[in-house]
């Protein structure tokens, strides 16, 4: 692994506008954001265990989405096959960063304890280890039919995605031998301390790496993100931008701290 990517999706301030749950017995789900042009699916055919797209809609008060409106359901990490898609400039960002083979993306999204009035929390919620990258509208169709995938980035207007990229998962994870017996691609399913980016009793946006794995990096980010207290892990992921890339190369703490998550949240 050469890269880890954290990576923004999921209902936010600007698509959605409200938090995805955190549910009283810990349960985590990411609520897909809308779409307007035409999609796969909508959020009345949303379900997460015995909650219909519509109560979920009325739990986390998104009262500008209807359950008629279409929702964009990317990253599939729940099925069989793990699939991620990106287009125009985040993609060309994930290019110019020579995104590839072997790479891991750790997904985050805005959640929140409704049933508390807890705070807003960047937390973690999934994860995929690209196995192969897709490029283009007639390739990508051609593996999604192949498949019987449905997928937002290989289905309707395509025109929509320039730039179309999807990435697909290992069936197992490789970048380190403490995990090669997890799926390539899956949710973690419950709230964790340790999944959540946002510093306790700060903004969500303000996050704070754990020490034993982030004290003594070099030439850690990539792209977007910059230390605020390099002494205390802190930093701020304001602002726009989808991907926060990490220099996993030169930094083996990082490809830990991934194993740690994954061998500690993302076992069945």
């Amino acid at each position: 692994m050469k890269n880890l990517v954290i990576s923004r999706k999921g209902f936010d301030a600007s698509a959605g506008g409200r938090a995805s749950p955190i549910f009283s017995n810990g349960d985590i789900f990411s609520v897909p954001i809308p779409q307007k042009k035409q999609s796969p699916s909508r959020y009345r055919e949303l379900q997460f265990n015995d909650m219909s797209g519509r109560e979920i809609l009325n739990l986390i008060g998104a009262k500008s989405i209807s359950v008629n409106d279409f929702y964009h359901n990317d990253p599939l990490l729940s099925g069989d096959k793990g699939i991620f898609g990106q287009a125009g400039g985040s993609q060309g960002e994930l290019d110019n960063c020579e995104i590839g083979q072997g790479d891991l993306f750790l997904f985050f999204g805005w959640f929140k304890q409704y049933h508390l009035r807890g705070p807003n929390l960047h937390h973690l919620f999934g994860w995929l280890q690209i196995e192969k990258i897709i490029k283009g509208n007639s390739k990508i169709l051609k593996f999604l039919s192949k498949n019987g995938i449905s997928h937002p980035h290989g289905t309707t207007d395509r025109t929509q995605f320039k730039n179309n990229t999807i990435y697909i998962a290992s069936k197992k994870l490789t970048f380190s031998d403490s995990v090669r017996d997890i799926k390539g691609h899956g949710v973690f399913k419950k709230t964790a301390k340790s999944l959540i980016l946002t510093e306790k009793g700060k903004t969500r946006s303000r996050w704070r790496f754990p020490k034993k794995y982030f004290s003594n990096t070099k030439n850690l980010f990539r792209n977007r993100l910059k230390w605020k207290d390099e002494e205390k892990c802190l930093v701020n992921c304001s602002g726009i931008g989808q991907e926060f890339i990490l220099n996993a190369q030169d930094n083996q703490s990082v490809v830990d701290w991934a194993s740690y998550l994954l061998n500690a949240y993302g076992r069945d």
